[in-house]
Parts: C-alpha cells; structure tokens; sequence
C-alpha cells in the first residue's frame, strides 16, 4: 500500500555540479517518439534515484510517473542501489548527501526535509535517529514516551509510530526497514522517576504487511543485560535478524535477537584499548547479507601497537561470547596522522553503506574520510559547497549525524502506517 499526494511538490536533489558538469545529449524525436509507451517507462524505472528527479522536468507525463504505483514497483525493483551517506543537523532543514562512487568530481548534493527547519507554536522538535531502506526516523526531543516519525525524504511522506509504551529521556534507535515490512526499536534511558534514569529496557515496534495488524504493534518490552550503558548517537546497526549497540564502561556489544526478544552479550577485539568504537552495517544491498562491523580507534601504549583506526566483522553466533572478530582493514599510519590531528581527540560520527566507511570527524573544519573496502583504499572526500558546511561539517552546528541512506521514490513500508504530508510539516520547504 502506497500514498501519495500530488498535490505537494517534490523536492530537489541540489547539486553544484548537476549543471555544469553534465553535457546535454539532444535526442533524435523521430526515434524516441516511436518507442512504446511502456518501454519509455521501463528505461525510466531503470534510472538512479537523482537523475529521475531531474528528468521529471522534460514533461508532465514524467512528472506524474511519481504517482504510478506500477511505474513505483518497477523503480524500486529495478533502479540501482546507491551507496549515499546522509549528514543530518537538527537545526538545519535539509540533508546534504555524499557519493562515495564518485571520488573525482564534486559529490554532494542538497536534500529538504520533510520537517520544520525549526520548532515552532504547536510544533515538536525531532533529531534525527537512525535510517534504512530510503526512510528516515526521527525521534521526539521531549521526555516521556517518545514519539518515533518515520520520513522519506524524496516524497515527502510522513508516518508517527504509535507512542513508545515506556517513558524514556535520551535512547538509542535501531531501525530495519524492507519492502513490506519495518523494525524499530527504542531502548535504553528508562525514566524510572522525574529524577532518575536507567538503562532497562527496549521497546520494538513491529510492522509487517503479511501480519495482523499489518499497522504494527509494540511487541512486550526487552529487558537490557545488566550494567548496560548505551550512548543514543552510536545508534544501532542490524544484520540477519539481530540488532547490535556498543555499550560502555567497560565496553561490549549488545546483541537483541528480535525473533526471540532477547538480548546477550558480545565481547568485542581489543576492548580495553577501543576510542570511540561504532558498530555499523558493512556490505548488504539487494543481492548480499549485511555484516556487522567495528570501527574503531585504537590506543595502546606499547609501542609494538602503534595508535590506528581499525575495521573489524563480525562472523559466527550471537548468543553470549560466542563470534569472531576478524580485522579487515587498518588506516594507514600516513593517514591515520591526517585523521588525528583533524579528529583532535574530540571523536568522530560514522556510518556504512554497501562497500563504504565514512569517519566525520567532530572538529571544524575537518573534511569526510571515506574507506572503500574493494580498492582496500583510504582517500579524503571532496569538500562540502554548500555553507556553512564548507568548512567542514562541524562547522554548521554541534550535533551532526551520520547515516546509511539510499534515496527511493518507493518506500512501501511507511505506507503500513498513516503516511501524511500535512501542510503545516512542508510549509517553507524548497521545492
């Protein structure tokens, strides 16, 4: 089930290079007049995500295929997964995306979202929380049961979650999204009283077509594995069925299997000399399974260890200790003293996509570092044009988030919910 509202414009993809950097191709009208109607549509659905945005301007018809639900199918089916990071500040009202494929020309471009660019009368704020399959979760500021909204951003489609069941202050968000199907869960930072907060518990909502409801329910609430501390911007990674979050104090991994509703506990590589470790999701897309990976500073005081950041997968069970660590990749020493001076002990935000690892450094005017694992190569991302981020993407706001994110015209999953594009949510956006 899909909804769509054809009466709300849709966004842009803003690019600084989309015209410049493009020749125009004139078409023979004598050749493409002739093709079937259906072929045309078939090419068209075969297109990435951007350059159908932009083509949707060569006439009406195009601009309508947004509303076609066959034309949305074949898309979603056919259109070729893109490996984009998404970088989010809560104060501003757009995303700005990178392109790791493309490391030879300018690869940022500019994304509205579908939210108010600031709280406002009868208006809540959100943070954004986490991402998957084309949609994005943001979760209500405010404490006390949250309110979790699901977005996508190139149709502007907005769907809240029913209201987390516990009252909570700052949690951790995992989301896994499919075709027809989505998994949120929220844990962590019970409000045990106006005063105090715990790390008990974890809720998980629960939405499948083939289900009843297929609205979604809250399952029965989790309970967390003792002295469990989790920090809300480490966010969640999900792989076969499992999420996985870094804990702290001494650090571990916290594994929830959603079948089971249960959570245990993985020791990770080198814990006691780890900085700033994220668990994220290395490989996936639509034809491989998706592995849970670390990345991490490494600090150590014997010299025969020197200082790096370090990828590691994690390959076997979930239940207790068990799984391996492999270390896949190691940051060059060359690079590695780039990346420190830059990352300046403050740390740094970090997300992958397909084949790519992108670190943020937290610090001003620091540029993105992108690890393509098939070329085993470490290079640094061009710099973002757009300001204030030129500067770096620090530079526009404390706060930023880093995120997975594939843009899809078609994200049925959020169709199981009450999809909305109210007015008073677009009102001011950039069309």
């Amino acid at each position: 089930m899909m909804h769509h509202h054809p009466q709300f414009l849709l966004p842009r993809l803003h690019s600084p290079s989309s015209s410049s950097s493009s020749e125009a191709v004139d078409m023979d009208p004598r050749v493409w007049g002739r093709l079937p109607q259906p072929l045309v549509d078939r090419v068209l659905a075969c297109l990435p995500t951007p350059s159908f945005l932009r083509l949707r301007a060569a006439c009406r018809r195009f601009c309508n295929l947004i509303y076609s639900s066959p034309f949305l199918h074949s898309h979603l089916l056919l259109s070729p997964h893109l490996p984009f990071f998404a970088f989010a500040v809560p104060s501003a009202g757009y995303l700005l995306l990178l392109d790791p494929t493309r490391p030879e020309a300018p690869s940022w471009s500019r994304l509205p979202l579908p939210l108010p660019a600031a709280p406002g009368a009868g208006h809540q704020a959100f943070s954004p929380a986490a991402a998957s399959a084309g949609l994005l979760a943001f979760l209500s500021d405010a404490s006390g049961h949250k309110t979790l909204l699901l977005a996508n951003p190139i149709t502007r489609l907005l769907a809240p979650l029913p209201l987390c069941p516990t009252a909570r202050l700052s949690p951790t968000v995992g989301l896994a999204a499919g075709p027809t199907s989505f998994i949120a869960v929220i844990a962590g930072d019970d409000l045990v009283s106006p005063f105090a907060v715990k790390n008990i518990s974890a809720d998980t909502f629960v939405a499948d077509a083939a289900s009843v409801p297929p609205s979604g329910f809250w399952a029965p609430s989790s309970i967390l594995p003792r002295l469990s501390s989790l920090d809300p911007r480490a966010g969640m990674a999900f792989a076969s069925g499992r999420f996985y979050c870094m804990s702290s104090s001494p650090f571990a991994v916290l594994v929830f299997d959603v079948a089971t509703n249960v959570w245990s506990k993985v020791q990770p590589p080198m814990r006691r000399f780890l900085r700033s470790p994220a668990l994220v999701e290395f490989g996936g897309g639509r034809e491989r399974e998706a592995r849970v990976a670390l990345v991490s500073a490494v600090e150590k005081s014997r010299l025969s260890v020197p200082r790096s950041v370090r990828v590691w997968t994690l390959r076997g069970g979930s239940n207790g200790g068990s799984g391996a660590w492999t270390e896949m990749a190691r940051m060059p020493p060359d690079v590695h003293a780039q990346f420190a001076a830059a990352e300046g002990g403050r740390g740094f935000e970090c997300a992958a996509h397909g084949d790519f690892v992108v670190l943020a450094p937290r610090g001003p005017a620091i540029p993105v570092l992108v690890f393509d694992s098939r070329r085993d190569e470490w290079r640094w991302a061009p710099p973002c044009p757009y300001p204030p981020y030129a500067g770096g993407i620090a530079a526009g706001g404390a706060g930023f988030r880093v995120f997975a994110y594939e843009p899809r015209l078609a994200t049925p999953a959020i169709g199981l919910l009450d999809a909305t594009a109210p007015a008073a949510f677009l009102h001011g956006m950039q069309g």
